[in-house]
């Protein structure tokens, strides 16, 4: 009780709590489907440490053998040159990664199977030190987290302590905070803001980010119009593809992840609603690109990427193109 840490600033994420001590670091995770909880308390400790709280979960650090399920955790290990300590992953057909794929394919990492019901066998012959799974709850995912963009980006600063990279995760999380306010004042000098509608439906329904999600904030700092901006939730909110087509008729820009190929003529040819809306298409193919590994540690690219689609006028050339313009 006598001890006093020195507790990490961090000016976005507002689920993360790191507090550094001379012989650990304690860090905090509020829950974020339930404000009043804690997720989960952490004790990292490099020497022998005693945690000072029974529901501290205690780690040693720096990880040398992590099981890794979602993509966006591989990636961001590598740019932080802790590569060599992944140790296994799940999902492989979703790791984009170049280094992760020829891992597995040379029998370095191990392919624990899906992520929803990983190989129990294959994670005891691996005998990880720590397991990362994606936060599911709800069908809320990783965006429920975190409300913005740079509030996800800074959680870099956690997994930088866990891998052994803490001065890399903060070097680079100042440069992607940097560039991502360098863009925001860009996008002051437009003066327009383009009607924007994200998404397709799938199976009836068309999933939206609510008002209060990290891509609501995005696509107001990208200046663009969201239409369903007024939609209440941290994530994604589901409505029927008639309300959705009925307002996005409005839209100059339609904003389309997908994965593999998208054929607007089957769009239509599969949900006729569709036809409805004229907007120009602008579509990223996520079994080609990195959008889903890169973009939530690294938004300022994504951010880049929505400007130069949203305003050609101000010149700025994406380094990172995710979205292209589908050919009609």
């Amino acid at each position: 009780q006598d001890e006093t840490g020195d507790t990490l600033r961090l000016d976005y994420a507002r689920n993360l709590t790191i507090v550094v001590f001379p012989d650990r670091t304690e860090v905090t995770l509020r829950n974020p489907w339930d404000s009043t909880g804690t997720l989960a308390r952490y004790c990292l400790y490099e020497d022998d440490t005693k945690c000072r709280f029974k529901d501290q979960v205690a780690v040693h650090v720096p990880l040398r053998n992590a099981a890794v399920f979602g993509s966006v955790h591989g990636a961001l290990i590598y740019e932080l040159g802790a590569g060599e300590s992944i140790g296994g992953i799940c999902d492989i057909e979703y790791f984009n990664q170049p280094e992760i794929r020829r891992g597995v394919a040379e029998g370095r990492i191990a392919n624990l199977g899906n992520s929803i019901q990983p190989s129990l066998e294959q994670i005891v012959d691996l005998g990880p030190d720590a397991l990362m799974p994606s936060p599911f709850e709800n069908s809320g995912g990783l965006g429920r987290m975190e409300r913005t963009p740079l509030g996800r980006a800074e959680w870099m600063r956690f997994y930088g302590r866990l891998f052994g990279r803490t001065e890399e995760a903060d070097s680079i999380f100042r440069i992607v905070e940097s560039r991502y306010h360098s863009l925001c004042q860009r996008v002051c000098q437009a003066k327009h803001r383009p009607r924007l509608l994200p998404e397709m439906p799938w199976s009836g329904q068309w999933t939206l980010p609510g008002s209060g999600s990290s891509s609501t904030q995005l696509y107001a700092d990208a200046g663009a119009d969201y239409l369903f901006a007024h939609l209440k939730g941290n994530g994604g909110v589901p409505l029927s593809t008639e309300k959705v087509v009925d307002k996005g008729i409005d839209a100059d820009i339609w904003l389309i992840k997908h994965h593999g190929k998208l054929d607007r003529k089957q769009m239509v040819a599969d949900t006729p609603l569709l036809r409805n809306i004229k907007a120009p298409i602008w579509w990223c193919d996520t079994s080609e690109t990195l959008l889903y590994e890169e973009t939530p540690f690294h938004p300022e690219r994504l951010l880049e990427n929505l400007i130069a689609i949203l305003h050609p006028e101000l010149g700025i050339v994406a380094a990172h193109q995710y979205f292209v313009r589908l050919e009609e």
